[in-house]
């Protein structure tokens, strides 16, 4: 039965990066019809502009106040700064009755802060994500454990998040585990997407040929890490002719100097194509055989499509995967990338895991666990 809510609630969710908008879109749809479309303010940071905006459009998702915040080369504390200058004013103005966050971004933490200072309700999506070291992800590990300080719900997606939270000092009845509305987004689009066909411009996923993806983005990988994993990815391309290695490269123009400087001459089985929108992404990955990614959403995704997943970081804090052996943690700059790639492209991965981290990120189900909870709580009830 759903829960009803009163219009006079007013909700404020505040994202700003293209896997910000992926996680909260079907928590979006879900509030929204359950609590009225005029109840539900999306604000949009624009963090991350293209990518941003790409996802948007593929989620056909409405956003209500874009404060287009981010300049070309801006420092982390500016940004940081201006987030939370333009949302303490609209709070200020607005005064919703919770501001709802998700993850560990600039954009999060901005919004968490300025609901905080205005002495508003904080609700946290992701809530509980530990790396358990501090500088590993920069400033993302920082930013959540900040968020979880001045955080009123949290929305743990398992439960190792939700222990983390609990040693953390954070009570119990504030937490409650939901999965991960990210899988909610993949598993409506691939869907909406079933009987559509990705053919991208600079390589034909419908060819048949079996590929490996590539995904790298961190800035942790920018100080000699990325430079070490090419020359270690070169081994693996020369090795498996039969594979392609198709790398949607990052607009982030440090991440490309270095990747062409390593690959003046492209072997002939790597495909360098533009960033997938997220809507062929879902539709590409079940077809893929291994994907290696320094990725946070593609640590989810790719298990939960069946697909094991080579994590390019030191530390991760989705454990599960790597327990389960649905992958493999390589290290940033890729140390043991070539024994590692061999192991799960030769032996593959059990299905009753693949199933066992389904039934952990909740199989489509988040979204509408959050939504509920949220609404009990802004009348009063109890989260559970």
């Amino acid at each position: 039965m759903f829960v009803t809510h009163s219009p006079t609630k007013q909700i404020a969710v505040v994202a700003g990066t293209r896997p910000e908008f992926i996680k909260m879109a079907p928590v979006i749809r879900a509030l929204r019809s359950l609590a009225g479309e005029n109840a539900v303010k999306v604000y949009s940071t624009g963090q991350h502009r293209s990518l941003m905006d790409q996802a948007i459009h593929s989620l056909h998702l409405k956003v209500d106040v874009d404060f287009d915040l981010m300049t070309h080369a801006q420092p982390a504390a500016e940004i940081q700064r201006r987030v939370i200058s333009a949302l303490d004013r609209e709070f200020k103005a607005r005064r919703p009755d919770v501001v709802i966050v998700q993850g560990d971004t600039v954009s999060a933490f901005g919004g968490a802060m300025a609901g905080f200072l205005n002495n508003i309700p904080v609700a946290h999506v992701e809530a509980g994500l530990r790396s358990h070291d501090i500088g590993n992800p920069w400033p993302e590990e920082g930013l959540r454990q900040m968020i979880a300080r001045i955080a009123s719900v949290h929305f743990a997606p398992t439960e190792i998040a939700k222990n983390n939270l609990i040693s953390e000092g954070i009570t119990e009845e504030r937490i409650l585990i939901v999965g991960n509305p990210g899988i909610d987004s993949l598993v409506a689009t691939q869907a909406e997407k079933a009987e559509t066909s990705v053919h991208h411009d600079s390589y034909d996923f419908e060819s048949g040929r079996p590929f490996a993806l590539i995904t790298m983005h961190r800035r942790e990988a920018l100080h000699g890490a990325l430079d070490v994993f090419c020359e270690n990815l070169k081994h693996i391309i020369s090795e498996h002719m039969e594979l392609d290695f198709v790398w949607p490269l990052h607009p982030n123009p440090v991440v490309r100097e270095i990747v062409e400087r390593h690959f003046m001459t492209v072997p002939k089985n790597l495909h360098f194509v533009a960033p997938l929108p997220y809507d062929e992404m879902a539709k590409v990955l079940p077809k893929t055989r291994i994907v290696i990614s320094d990725s946070g959403g593609m640590q989810e995704e790719a298990p939960y499509c069946g697909v094991p997943i080579i994590v390019m970081r030191d530390v991760t804090e989705r454990p599960e995967i790597i327990d389960l052996g649905l992958g493999k943690l390589a290290g940033a700059n890729g140390c043991s990338l070539v024994s590692d790639f061999k192991t799960l492209i030769t032996g593959g991965i059990d299905e009753a895991a693949v199933e066992k981290w389904r039934d952990i990120q909740g199989r489509g189900f988040a979204a509408v666990k959050i939504s509920e909870a949220l609404l009990k709580y802004l009348n009063g009830d109890q989260l559970t």
